[in-house]
């Protein structure tokens, strides 16, 4: 276990969806937090929350350097919209292993519980076997990265978190959207798969924890206790986005490797982090949050 007092944090990918929250979440408890900004927009986004900010891009490794060595503990929270994602985080990873091995900093690798595939009936905890659809395949090469780290004198840990919704935002906010403008949800594939979710909040808060309290060496499931079908997620949207429940549903192939991704049927396991990390989900569930809550237009607006 680290020292959780005023560590200074590098959070490479803080303006994004998960970055915003985990930099939330650190800063509420006494942290002090770097973003990366790759772009002005960037930059003002982090002046105006209040955090840090260096210029760096985990594109050009090379820029990330300085802040690494200057960090307590790193979190990579990137989500790479690049032409070749792939290549982009392995740079940064390559980075990260020359600049913090020995040191004993920790680092924390966001990955993504699609990892496991379709899980069947019982829950997949972290040592289930994995079977990526296409998508997230490489995904396990930058688990392994991470994870060999270890060796070098570097704290490094995963978090697998699951489909993430909340604030109005993440896929769920695919079915608000598609039935305020088509009258029905759409439903990729259909429908009786589950998905495995977090609340984006309570996802800042799990990494968090993890980053304080999180065994080095160990991958970490990041889900709630619910276990919604896409159907019933999707009839929720469409009843809070006022079309009464009604879905559409499209084949998943329509969406190529994303649509395998959105098709699969998980129920995944966060009993390591409940003990690990002695945390908790808080949250409303999706199907709460997508017909009374944070999709609602004026939370939205």
């Amino acid at each position: 276990m680290t020292e959780s007092l005023n560590m200074n944090v590098l959070i490479v990918g803080a303006t994004g969806y998960i970055g915003t929250a985990v930099d939330e979440a650190l800063r509420a408890r006494g942290h002090l937090t770097t973003g990366t900004a790759r772009s002005g927009t960037a930059r003002e986004k982090l002046q105006l929350r209040g955090t840090a900010f260096v210029a760096a891009d985990a594109a050009k490794p090379q820029t990330l350097e300085k802040a690494l060595r200057a960090a307590d503990a790193v979190v990579y929270a990137v989500r790479v919209t690049d032409a070749d994602p792939f290549s982009v985080d392995c740079g940064a990873l390559r980075t990260v292993r020359k600049t913090l091995a020995g040191t004993e900093k920790t680092f924390l690798y966001v990955s993504d519980a699609w990892v496991y595939g379709s899980t069947g009936e019982s829950e997949a905890a972290e040592d289930a076997p994995l079977a990526p659809p296409t998508l997230v395949a490489r995904r396990l090469e930058l688990e392994r990265s991470t994870l060999e780290l270890t060796k070098l004198g570097v704290r490094a840990l995963i978090v697998r978190p699951g489909i993430v919704y909340g604030r109005g935002a993440g896929l769920a906010a695919m079915f608000v959207q598609s039935a305020r403008e088509r009258g029905s949800a759409t439903i990729v594939g259909d429908g009786t798969n589950r998905w495995a979710t977090i609340d984006v909040g309570d996802l800042g808060d799990f990494i968090a924890s993890a980053v304080e309290r999180g065994r080095p060496g160990r991958a970490y499931n990041a889900v709630n206790d619910d276990r919604f079908r896409v159907d019933e997620i999707a009839a929720a949207a469409s009843r809070g986005a006022g079309a009464g429940g009604k879905t559409t549903m499209v084949s998943a192939t329509m969406m190529g490797n994303f649509g395998e991704c959105l098709a699969l049927d998980q129920a995944i396991s966060a009993a390591r982090g409940k003990a690990d990390l002695a945390w908790l989900p808080h949250a409303a569930s999706i199907v709460t949050d997508v017909e009374y809550g944070s999709y609602q237009p004026a939370q939205v607006a």
